[in-house]
């Protein structure tokens, strides 16, 4: 490799050997990796993750709901290296973004261009609430079996799903997992001595949707006997009355408590440079380039201005930003045309009986997103699977068919 550096943005190209570093084995990373693959053919590419693995969000609740253990659409990192990435299991502990350097647990990187997509982690204090027995963090993998093992004890009582913070990932996912609670306790027929409620300390289900999806998600929880306890901001946890206690002076007891916790940076992004005033990365929200040349921000790590707030941190708007970053930094290394992000984004919103309400917007109108929400049918919960089984294979490849079969529930 012979650095050049960068002027105006962009490499003196000249012969050498680009390296590419990726920070981050998310939606974001990975859609990355893909793209700069296909448009720097002879560039060395290198993406560094903390995990050896991957999986689409989704597909904790299609454990939780008995569709299919997480391990069928489980693939290892590894496999980057049969799409031409060289994958790095590694700690991230130190970024240097002026020098476009990073410190990790197997050594020092560096490289001409950085993509930072390191994801958000949970909100510390809220995993500390957590702590009491048969209370579990919903977004942890980990937390499944206990999860599925407390849910399958239960008799009387309540169950309930409290999103404990804001922001958080993937915003339609307490509800659904709400739905599936109510499912199973059917199965079991005990529904009707167990109390199912979802609380939430925004006004409405889905504020970064609108009003529309908000009440669409709202109906199926109240047509399932699910309890909506809106603007219930969370203060405490009782552990040893099991009993989450509300700034309004609520107190409901649970037999089994599902959190979501808020998200936060990662420490290694909180004490880099890169942090705006808002805590979290701030690129620009068209090229997704922080001030440091070479240097770009995508998903969870980042705050993108939307109509009334922010690209909400969800895995295909990730994705889409990953992308397009990708093909800023192709063109910053001469190849290709640059590319803005455009603020679009969708959601396959799941509902019982394996249906699926697509949910699709641009999040750059103003002064709010414009959002469509299609009714919930069966052919949009095989669509769902197929953006699960064709990202899967186009990003890590592999025999990931096999895995990717669900069962009837």
């Amino acid at each position: 490799m012979r650095k050049k550096g960068l002027r105006n943005g962009l490499y003196e190209r000249g012969s050498f050997v680009a390296e590419v570093l990726i920070l981050g084995g998310g939606f974001g990373g990975l859609a990355a990796a893909q793209e700069l693959r296909s448009r720097l053919p002879d560039d060395q590419i290198t993406l560094v993750a903390n995990t050896d693995h991957f999986y689409m969000g989704f597909a904790k609740l299609w454990d939780l709901a008995g569709i299919r253990p997480l391990s069928g659409g489980t693939v290892p990192l590894d496999n980057l290296e049969r799409k031409g990435v060289r994958f790095r299991h590694a700690e991230i502990t130190a970024i240097d973004p002026r020098n476009r350097r990073v410190e990790t647990s197997i050594g020092d990187l560096s490289a001409d261009t950085m993509l930072v997509a390191l994801g958000a982690e949970s909100s510390r204090p809220h995993l500390d609430l957590l702590a009491a027995e048969d209370a579990y963090n919903l977004y942890s993998g980990e937390d499944l079996p206990g999860i599925r093992a407390a849910l399958d004890r239960i008799q009387r009582g309540s169950v309930l799903i409290s999103i404990l913070g804001v922001p958080f990932k993937c915003p339609p996912a307490p509800y659904e997992a709400a739905l599936i609670v109510d499912e199973l306790l059917r199965r079991r027929d005990v529904r009707d001595a167990v109390r199912v409620a979802v609380s939430t300390p925004a006004p409405m289900t889905l504020p970064v949707a609108g009003r529309d999806a908000s009440q669409y998600v709202a109906g199926h929880l109240q047509e399932r006997g699910i309890e909506l306890l809106s603007e219930h901001k969370v203060t405490g946890v009782d552990a040893a009355r099991r009993a989450v206690q509300f700034a309004n002076g609520l107190e409901v007891e649970f037999g089994v408590l599902l959190g979501v916790p808020a998200t936060a940076p990662p420490a290694v992004v909180r004490t880099a440079e890169l942090i705006g005033p808002s805590g979290w990365i701030e690129p620009d929200r068209y090229s997704l380039r922080t001030a440091f040349d070479g240097v770009y921000a995508v998903g969870d790590c980042t705050a993108i201005p939307a109509g009334n707030g922010q690209i909400p941190k969800a895995g295909v708007f990730a994705a889409a930003e990953g992308r397009v970053a990708a093909r800023n930094i192709a063109a910053d290394l001469g190849s290709g045309e640059p590319d803005q992000f455009d603020g679009r984004g969708f959601c396959f919103l799941e509902l019982p009986g394996q249906k699926v309400a697509y949910v699709e917007g641009n999040w750059y109108a103003e002064p709010k997103p414009e959002v469509s929400l299609s009714e919930a049918d069966e052919e949009q919960f095989r669509r769902k699977q197929e953006y699960e089984r064709a990202h899967l294979e186009q990003w890590l490849g592999g025999d990931t068919q096999l895995g990717l079969r669900l069962r009837s529930p």
